[in-house]
């Protein structure tokens, strides 16, 4: 009798484990921004160029995902991250001088491959696209086009609907206003990238 019913857990948890297909997340880590460049255009004196640094910060991201396609060794998932940093200090110069403060927000679409999906450890890659915006008290809000790309580890629990999560997503836009004195501007394109580096939990059902 004990075995039976030990035999009709286990199916019942390979049972609930094969039926999930969506999940949610919870990731909290450290940001990592690349310098920005602004000049006078044309740049008519070289060297005349202010560097803006943007200096770490803690960022929150809660993201869901829906389950395309399951090809037992990879599944395609359906992703949408959503990611808020709230104050990032800005200095300008060197020795550097404090300039602001940035308040960032990203929500990109986007695509999701994960390798063994059902191994204790599952690594994976994603891909997407959407919009940054910031903000800061002197320069106002930016809106601009956002680029997304990163990878990840996923470790599986005792807990069926539970697992852990590593990841570092690249959110790589175009730079923001900076309200510099008087006014410059940057190099213009894709070219502001925001690395971002944590671990979370994922909840699936």
């Amino acid at each position: 009798m004990k075995r039976f019913l030990l035999l009709m857990a286990i199916a019942c948890a390979s049972t609930g484990a094969a039926a999930q297909k969506a999940e949610a997340s919870l990731v909290v880590g450290e940001t990592f921004t690349s310098n920005a460049t602004q000049a006078f255009r044309p740049i008519l004196i070289p060297g005349d160029v202010s560097t803006i640094n943007t200096k770490h910060e803690i960022f929150v991201q809660g993201s869901v995902a829906l389950r395309w396609l399951d090809a037992k060794v990879a599944s395609l998932h359906l992703e949408l991250p959503v990611v808020g940093v709230p104050s990032q200090g800005i200095t300008v110069g060197s020795p550097p001088t404090s300039l602001d403060h940035l308040t960032t927000f990203f929500i990109t679409y986007g695509v999701r491959l994960k390798l063994l999906p059902i191994a204790p450890i599952s690594p994976w890659v994603s891909a997407g696209f959407g919009l940054a915006r910031y903000s800061s008290q002197a320069a106002g809000v930016t809106n601009k086009g956002a680029l997304q790309f990163g990878g990840g580890l996923d470790f599986k629990t005792r807990l069926p609907a539970l697992a852990l999560r590593a990841e570092a997503r690249d959110f790589l836009t175009g730079e923001p206003n900076f309200a510099l004195v008087p006014p410059r501007t940057g190099d213009g394109g894709f070219n502001r990238h925001n690395i971002l580096v944590g671990g979370g939990i994922v909840l699936r059902f």
